[in-house]
């Protein structure tokens, strides 16, 4: 609990900051559509490893962007190794962009950014089918997750339609566990652990 008190903290500090910024980079030298990785501020709509969800963003200074977001996958059942699993993720998300090679003429200089930020999810677990005198049983995983990850931008469509692809990991903060036994270690070893906070996405959006 004081892990995620903290982090939550550190949310709002960055949140601050991030305005702060924002303040400081409407006076700041203009920033060229050619060169940047962002849209001065976009609507969309994001599908991936997530879930399905919406996402604003708006950019500041020369090389930084800042997003929030929703993101839902409830309900969906399953079929792995003849049993049902069902999954439920519902999230809201926080990230800020950086693009490294700003101003450089290459193609991927003007759409390769970094990312970092937070989620935080109201719903993260797994509901699994019993086998034998195994019970059904529910995994919970960490809700308060800090991200990393890398991606394209600004990629042009169509009229103010463009695109943008992400990369990343959303770390977990806390083990996962189990309504039964020892089956958290299903979500929390190996590449397993990894799945469940990968972020692979892509973002259809409407430009401003």
């Amino acid at each position: 609990m004081t892990t995620q008190a903290k982090l939550l903290k550190e949310f709002l500090l960055m949140m601050l900051i991030s305005g702060l910024l924002f303040c400081c980079g409407k006076a700041s030298a203009q920033v060229l559509p050619e060169y940047s990785a962002f849209p001065t501020s976009s609507f969309g709509v994001q599908v991936g490893t997530q879930g399905l969800g919406i996402q604003g963003s708006y950019s500041f200074l020369k090389s930084f962007n800042a997003r929030i977001g929703f993101n839902a996958f409830p309900g969906m059942t399953v079929q792995y190794n003849g049993r049902d699993a069902q999954f439920n993720r519902t999230s809201v998300f926080a990230i800020a962009d950086w693009q490294p090679l700003y101003g450089q003429s290459g193609w991927l200089a003007r759409k390769w950014y970094i990312s970092t930020g937070i989620a935080y999810y109201f719903s993260n677990n797994v509901n699994r089918e019993g086998i034998g005198t195994t019970p059904n049983y529910t995994i919970y995983m960490s809700k308060v997750r800090p991200y990393i990850g890398t991606g394209l931008g600004n990629i042009h469509l169509f009229k103010n339609i463009g695109m943008r692809t992400d990369l990343g990991w959303f770390i977990p903060t806390s083990s996962a566990t189990s309504t039964y036994d020892d089956k958290a270690s299903k979500v929390s070893s190996g590449l397993r652990g990894l799945l469940p906070g990968l972020n692979s996405a892509v973002t259809i959006y409407v430009k401003f």
